[in-house]
């Protein structure tokens, strides 16, 4: 296994919240949670293709760190492909998040440089670059984790007794910042060889 025992779980959390939302953005737009609804219903194709696209990209992202999988340059194409078509469409959608300029800003920088990695990712793999596609590889798929990380960090402040409008702006930071800090930390320990 070479230290890949994170994979498994990492592909069945990813997985679990692909489909969730999948689920949630496929299904009726009466369902949409507050104070989502009347923004999610009024751009329902935007939503739907963002939340489609994300999620395919949450779906095959861990499967990148496991290159003796076959199809793997396929399995990449179709990677950077919903990466693309997802952060094109969380442009718009982060100028209408709630939270403010605050929450706007940091879902805006995210996906610009989600885009960004995707186009590196693409480019250095082209290039035969392998060992700078390794690490634009992790701070892609990083970058899509802070949808993950943004679900359960929103969810355990609630717990602990904080409103979603006091703690949601601070939490969109937080959440992608900290998985692209793990991801540049990972990149640079040396334990990404399975990445090709």
């Amino acid at each position: 296994m070479r230290g890949d025992y994170w994979i498994l779980p990492l592909f069945l959390v990813c997985a679990a919240t692909a489909v969730s939302s999948v689920g949630y953005v496929m299904g009726s737009p009466e369902a949409f949670d507050y104070p989502f609804t009347e923004k999610y219903q009024e751009n329902l194709w935007l939503v739907r293709a963002h939340g489609v696209s994300a999620s395919l990209c949450l779906f095959l992202g861990p499967l990148g760190f496991v290159t003796r999988l076959p199809y793997h340059r396929q399995r990449g194409r179709v990677y950077v492909l919903s990466v693309l078509v997802a952060a094109l469409t969380a442009i718009p959608m982060s100028l209408m998040a709630e939270g403010g300029l605050l929450s706007q800003t940091g879902f805006l920088l995210l996906s610009v440089l989600w885009f960004y990695s995707a186009l590196r990712l693409w480019k250095t793999a082209v290039q035969r670059d392998f060992k700078s596609h390794r690490v634009w590889v992790i701070r892609c798929f990083a970058l899509a984790f802070g949808a993950v990380f943004l679900r359960v960090a929103l969810n355990a402040v609630q717990e602990l007794g904080y409103s979603f409008r006091d703690c949601y702006a601070v939490t969109v930071w937080v959440s992608w910042a900290a998985t692209m800090s793990i991801g540049e930390w990972y990149a640079g320990s040396g334990q990404d060889q399975s990445i090709e």
